[in-house]
């Protein structure tokens, strides 16, 4: 199917559409990426989540094995239906209808996060939980949907720049509402800045835990408009008017084929276990930061949050810097590139402690004067640790914007929701490796920064492997706005 082809209207005059509705198409298109991204970032890594952990259950054994154990069972559920899910749409064509249906189903569950009160005279701990694994796992299903769009949408030239854009702009957004959150809800009456309200905003109290529960309601509001702008300009696969039932039974029979297929198509088949290999890595990575952070350097809530905030920032720069890359170097050189220097920042993170500056310069706090009177990041290390972590984000984020626009280059676009389903089983299937080896080298290292180096090596062994896959070359014709 030519480019041509995906970005033709399937509107009733049958005219292929102008650049300008391209354009719109695109803009639309990361419009609902702007809706989603807060999801992830606020409610399930930063804010809510960690409130639910401390002070719904309050036990932090009890809530990681108990988090863990419906994150198995969503992991489960997802790896026996994305695939799936995925081919079927591929056989009926458009994902805007059914992206829609995932998010009406989500925006109620988000609402009710409201009543996920601290003294437990609303919704208990062990529902909240529930509702927090099935919003998990309806917006699964609306990304891999969302990403499948991406070649329609955009055109499959101007993915790689609209890719990294997207998360970009996305990570901007999240930034300005976790400043907003900051500076209206959490420092109200804890500090006397200049510019800081007395009280919390809107009446809203601290020792409810308003601000928190407030974002489910919230989150609500913002994937709503995502999918308003979604509905609204992009562009979807055309109907192939092919029944539901009919799909189903088509896409079940076409993800065996292509899961036996996957040995002799070579190319994809390389590039499904570099990104498994070095995605491992990465996400598990990302999912460590603040505990690594909290761990070495000693950071609190006050600094973990204010640490978040300044790697958001990079990570928006992050989805520019691919972006970029994509454009000038082809997708996968971007990709490779990016990998390298996420290792390096790795290495530089590990290597950085309070009384250590890259290995080898040592630090005595004593004998030096703080770099300024605030209340974090006053010493060389720290802002040292902040500065090579933030950048460590923004590659990781290059990383991640690139991979998805690599999928898109080098898939049929006829199949490109049973690759991302099948992308998205392969990377649950083994996402328990980094987590084992990095469990195995701290326990025998006693040691939080010997831990995360096999991190380090399962994203060389990825990046090198990348070396072997064709496809993903720099685009000569204009990728246009």
């Amino acid at each position: 199917m030519s480019e041509q082809a995906l970005v033709a209207s399937p509107a009733s005059s049958g005219k292929a559409l102008d650049r300008h509705a391209l354009s719109r198409s695109t803009w639309s298109w990361i419009g609902y990426e702007i809706g989603r991204i807060p999801y992830v970032i606020l409610i399930k890594i930063y804010i809510f989540t960690p409130y639910v952990t401390k002070v719904l259950i309050g036990d932090a054994v009890t809530a990681q094995a108990l988090l863990a154990g419906f994150g198995v069972a969503a992991g489960v559920t997802a790896a026996l239906t994305v695939p799936f899910l995925g081919a079927a749409l591929d056989r009926m064509g458009p994902r805007k209808p059914w992206i829609a249906g995932f998010v009406l189903l989500e925006i109620p569950l988000l609402i009710s996060l409201w009543w996920a009160k601290p003294d437990r005279s609303g919704l208990s701990a062990m529902t909240v939980v529930i509702i927090l694994t099935v919003l998990g796992l309806l917006f699964t299903y609306a990304e891999i949907l969302h990403n499948a769009m991406l070649g329609t949408s955009v055109g499959i030239r101007r993915a790689g720049r609209y890719s990294g854009i997207s998360l970009s702009v996305a990570n901007l957004v999240s930034v300005i509402i976790m400043a907003f959150l900051l500076w209206g809800f959490a420092l109200p009456g804890r500090t006397q800045w200049f510019g800081v309200p007395s009280l919390p905003l809107f009446g809203l109290s601290q020792s409810s835990h308003d601000m928190e529960r407030l974002l489910g309601p919230f989150i609500a509001v913002l994937i709503s408009l995502g999918l308003g702008s979604l509905l609204g300009f992009a562009i979807d696969s055309p109907s192939t008017r092919v029944s539901l039932g009919s799909a189903v039974r088509l896409g079940l029979k076409d993800v065996v084929i292509l899961i036996k297929d996957l040995p002799r198509q070579r190319n994809i088949f390389k590039f499904l276990i570099a990104r498994t290999v070095y995605g491992d890595g990465l996400h598990t990575l990302i999912k460590l930061e603040g505990i690594y952070a909290s761990g070495v350097m000693g950071w609190h809530a006050f600094d973990l949050l204010a640490f978040a905030i300044v790697k958001i920032v990079f990570a928006s720069f992050g989805g520019l810097l691919a972006s970029a890359l994509n454009v000038r170097m082809g997708t996968r050189r971007a990709l490779i590139l990016e990998l390298c220097c996420t290792i390096l920042l790795l290495l530089m993170v590990l290597g950085t402690t309070p009384k250590t500056l890259l290995y080898f310069w040592q630090y005595d706090a004593g004998a030096h004067a703080k770099l300024w009177s605030g209340p974090v990041f006053q010493t060389l290390p720290e802002l040292a640790f902040l500065l090579i972590s933030a950048s460590m984000t923004a590659f990781a984020v290059a990383t991640a914007a690139s991979g998805r626009a690599m999928v898109v280059e080098i898939v049929p676009p006829d199949r490109l929701g049973s690759f991302f389903g099948l992308f998205h089983v392969s990377a649950s299937a083994t996402a328990w490796i980094a987590p084992a080896l990095i469990g195995v080298f701290t326990a025998y290292y006693h040691s939080q920064s010997i831990g995360l180096v096999p991190v380090a090596v399962l994203l060389a062994i990825g990046a090198a492997m990348l070396l072997f896959v064709e496809g993903g070359e720099r685009h000569h014709a204009r990728a246009g706005g």
